[in-house]
């Protein structure tokens, strides 16, 4: 019992300390770089699953700032995503209404972030009956998110899948 009162107290004088370590950088991977461009291909249409990765989504654009890059990001919602950023949450399962909502707050606090930009595919909203007037206030509908990839990486931005 001695030695695992003593254990306890080492975990609780320890973890604090490793807390406040800095987090390691990226430096030999972005050396040169001025800016961070990424392109999100976003195709997750189970909320619950989107609501962790667009945490980790965050944390890069903050580790970018951290590092001195400038974050420059695109969400292009199509597949199943495409019913997850509508305003209206009558067309979902009751059960992904509440994160789908988590989901909106979270959208519109990196829309308010520099750098940020965010469409939707029409060919994926058609597919859940939604037009521009459909979709949350700072998600532009294109005609193929297809082309948005094609031309993005045209111009250099890197395409990470989140499905």
């Amino acid at each position: 019992m001695k030695n695992l009162l003593a254990s306890l107290l080492y975990c609780a004088l320890l973890l604090p300390g490793l807390a406040l370590a800095e987090k390691p950088d990226d430096q030999r991977a972005i050396a040169g770089m001025d800016n961070g461009r990424i392109l999100w291909d976003i195709t997750i249409g189970e909320p619950e699953r989107l609501i962790p990765r667009l945490s980790v989504i965050h944390e890069t654009y903050q580790d970018m700032q951290r590092q001195g890059l400038e974050p420059d990001m695109v969400f292009a919602f199509r597949g199943g995503a495409a019913a997850l950023i509508a305003h209206d949450t009558d067309h979902l399962e009751i059960e992904d209404v509440s994160a789908a909502r988590h989901i909106h707050e979270r959208l519109q606090a990196l829309m308010e972030l520099e750098g940020i930009h965010m469409e939707a595919c029409q060919i994926a909203t058609r597919r859940f009956d939604l037009s521009q007037d459909d979709l949350i206030p700072g998600v532009y509908l294109v005609g193929n998110t297809f082309l948005s990839i094609m031309g993005y990486e045209n111009q250099g931005y890197t395409t990470i899948r989140i499905d």
